[in-house]
C-alpha cells in the first residue's frame, strides 16, 4: 500500500501514516512520560506549568487534531481591551498558536484559549503527531509566559480551575 497505512492499523510504522485515534494520542504522551487524564467525554487532557491542555479530535469524522490550551489566569471582563492588543501582536509575529479571549459573563471573567490544529483526514505519522503535540504545548506556553510578564497580577493557583464544561466550543 506504499506510504499510507491501512485503515485498520492502530499505530503508524516509522515514516507511515495511520488514522488518528485516542490511543495514538495517549501513546504519544506516554512516549514522553507525560501525565494526562481522560475526562467523561473521552477527551485527553493534561496540565503543563499550571495550564490546562486538551488534545481533541474534531470534525465530522474526527479528522482534525487540535491541541487546545488555557491560560491559568481569570481576566476581569473590563480588562479584555488590555489583553487583546497583546494577542493581536502575537498573531502578527507568530504563526501559532491561535489565541482567543473568551468572555464568561456568568462569573465576570474571561479566559485566553490557544489552538493549534492539523487536518489528519489522510492519517498522521507518529512523528507528526508528537511534533504537533509539542508545537501546541510549547507555543502556547510561550504565549502564556508573555501574558504572565505583561499581566503579573492575574495568575491563579491550580485549585482555581474552571470546570471543563466551560470550555469554549470551536
Amino acid at each position: 500500500m506504499g506510504y499510507f497505512a491501512t485503515p485498520n492499523e492502530s499505530s503508524a510504522a516509522p515514516g507511515r501514516v495511520a488514522p488518528l485515534t485516542p490511543e495514538r494520542i495517549t501513546s504519544a504522551l506516554d512516549s514522553r512520560g507525560w501525565n494526562y487524564d481522560i475526562d467523561d467525554d473521552g477527551d485527553v487532557n493534561g496540565n503543563w506549568d499550571g495550564h490546562l491542555f486538551y488534545f481533541l479530535r474534531l470534525g465530522q469524522s474526527e479528522e482534525i487534531f487540535m491541541v487546545r490550551g488555557r491560560w491559568e489566569a481569570r481576566i476581569p471582563l473590563d480588562m479584555g481591551e488590555k489583553i487583546l492588543p497583546v494577542l493581536n501582536t502575537w498573531h502578527k509575529e507568530k504563526l501559532f498558536p491561535k489565541a482567543v479571549l473568551v468572555d464568561f459573563v456568568d462569573d465576570g471573567n474571561a479566559r485566553v484559549f490557544t489552538e493549534v490544529s492539523i487536518d489528519c483526514e489522510h492519517g498522521i505519522s507518529d512523528e507528526q503527531l508528537t511534533l504537533h503535540i509539542d508545537a501546541g504545548i510549547n507555543s502556547a506556553l510561550q504565549l502564556f509566559e508573555q501574558l504572565n510578564e505583561n499581566f503579573p497580577g492575574l495568575q491563579t493557583t491550580a485549585s482555581d480551575d474552571m470546570p471543563t464544561e466551560e470550555q469554549p466550543s470551536v
